[in-house]
């Protein structure tokens, strides 16, 4: 497969990954509850986090990218937006309309463009907002067949966008801490605020 089309391979298996780990962290809610289920998720992950990035230190010869103040900060706010955004999530994953809540989530795209103008400053290009437009496209698709069904439980719409925020939250933080390390690498950057933020993320979802 040619370089240009690896992108879709790629995004296909994080898909399916995606869809696999929400599933099972689903069936996490009866016994650990919305909290506990999303702990999992960021405890089991900061390992693999911490490896990865000390791999990429290796394979690059770099030394460890300085953490400023501003950077921490923004990483502390996709942090705790992301956990918050999580325990939504699941706790969509426990109403009645389960695909109503789960297409709400989707809505996610739309905001990120739209805190990026406010926050970053960053103006969509044309193939985004495309991309976009289909998302939205799809949203109203899911959720057409359930109309009835959210008429009378409109909190599964409520916390499905109110997920999605604060996903679109966590996604600016994260960007905004990224862009702000000082790394000739920026895939070493990201994987810096990555490990931040996931030792953030465990250890105030364990306290």
């Amino acid at each position: 497969m040619a370089d240009g089309g690896l992108w879709v391979l790629v995004t296909l298996l994080a898909s399916g990954a995606q869809t696999l780990r929400n599933a099972m962290q689903r069936e996490l809610i009866g016994a650990l509850g919305a909290v506990g289920a999303a702990q999992v998720r960021f405890l089991f992950g900061l390992p693999f986090a911490v490896l990865f990035f000390f791999g990429l230190l290796a394979a690059t010869g770099l030394n460890a990218p300085p953490l400023s103040l501003d950077n921490l900060g923004w990483t502390a706010v996709g942090a705790f937006a992301q956990v918050i955004a999580t325990a939504m999530m699941l706790a969509a994953m426990r109403t009645k309309s389960f695909v109503v809540a789960v297409a709400y989530t989707k809505t996610e795209p739309a905001q990120i463009a739209f805190f990026a103008l406010v926050v970053l400053n960053e103006l969509p290009t044309p193939r985004l907002v495309a991309a976009i437009a289909i998302a939205m496209i799809g949203v109203a698709l899911m959720s057409a067949p359930n109309r009835r069904e959210l008429a009378r439980d409109w909190r599964s719409a409520a916390l499905g966008i109110a997920s999605a925020t604060f996903f679109a939250f966590a996604a600016i933080g994260f960007r905004r801490a990224v862009i702000g390390v000082d790394s000739p690498s920026r895939a070493l950057a990201a994987s810096l605020i990555l490990v931040v933020g996931l030792a953030i993320q465990a250890a105030t979802l364990a306290l």
